[in-house]
């Protein structure tokens, strides 16, 4: 029996060796490449963070620490971004929507990274209607819908990333000093758009919360998302809003292929899993260097039967 145990005490080493030296074959350390990500959002400080790409056996990613990063526009002086940590490179300037940002990253030994991305003016948002049932689930759950229009302009390219979020004062209990302790909170909820008879989003890749006006003729476009009340509960102390982003078309381009980047990963049975490339605007790069603003509107709740 000793000798049975040992036999396969030694077979199993052998085999994990095996394995081991297998992953290490197939799975090689590749060159380092800079990549620059920085999302300019309109009335916030710049904020960009350069690292290098990670191999399999990186934790974490590569952080660069002696770049030197300059952001330029048509109108102001060059501005040299200052380095705190983690790769993350600031600058006090505020962004300024309808403005084209040019950033340049110098990283001694490497060709230099360049990227640019132009902030969009934010879209007004109009008539926003809460119906508090205006369906149910398969499971019987109510569905609300939110409607609402926002300005197109058929003249030129708009892209718009739709979001709910809940704000308010929330009372968590502090077990270090026996007492309600309140604090601002803003969480991003659930929610969905569906096509329906909607040329626009017929005609859009996943995810529909983020589209363009290709096919919009007119100057307003009625928006509408739908809220399953099994995830998303709305009536607390929160105060619903809408969030409009109007984004650049790198953002578009880059969100829409991330989505198909990670669905790809998700094998059924008899298939293998595949993997493409993200988009990145970025020369000599990797990443993406993009810019947005924001506009919100309360989602005032008239609940049936109350």
């Amino acid at each position: 029996m000793n000798k049975l145990f040992l036999y396969v005490i030694l077979l199993i080493s052998m085999l994990i060796s095996s394995c081991h030296s297998l992953v290490d074959d197939e799975f090689a350390d590749f060159a380092r490449v800079p990549v620059l990500n920085g999302l300019l959002q309109a009335d916030s400080t710049f904020s960009v963070q350069v690292t290098f790409s990670a191999n399999l056996t990186d934790s974490l990613l590569p952080s660069v620490d002696n770049a030197i990063v300059v952001i330029e526009t048509a109108d102001e002086t060059p501005d040299t971004l200052i380095y705190t940590k983690d790769g993350w490179y600031v600058s006090p300037k505020i962004v300024r929507a309808g403005v084209n940002y040019i950033c340049k990253v110098s990283i001694p030994g490497f060709p230099d990274l360049s990227a640019q991305t132009t902030v969009p003016e934010p879209t007004a948002i109009d008539s926003v209607i809460f119906t508090d049932l205006a369906g149910r689930g398969e499971e019987g759950e109510k569905i609300s819908t939110v409607e609402f229009y926002i300005a197109n302009n058929p003249a030129q390219k708009q892209f718009w990333q739709v979001e709910l979020v809940l704000e308010g004062f929330m009372s968590e209990y502090n077990f270090e000093t026996k007492e309600f302790e309140d604090h601002f909170e803003t969480t991003r909820e659930y929610m969905y758009m569906l096509a329906g008879q909607d040329t626009v989003l017929l005609n859009e890749a996943s995810p529909l919360t983020l589209f363009c006006n290709k096919l919009m003729t007119k100057d307003t476009y009625n928006a509408k998302f739908y809220i399953n009340e099994n995830y998303t509960h709305l009536g607390g102390s929160l105060t619903p809003y809408i969030v409009l982003r109007s984004v650049d078309e790198s953002y578009y381009k880059y969100v829409k292929q991330y989505y198909i980047y990670e669905s790809a990963g998700w094998a059924d049975i008899g298939k293998t899993s595949q993997k493409y490339p993200l988009y990145s605007n970025v020369t000599n790069g990797l990443g993406i260097f993009t810019g947005c603003s924001i506009a919100r509107k309360e989602i005032e709740l008239n609940f049936e039967g109350k």
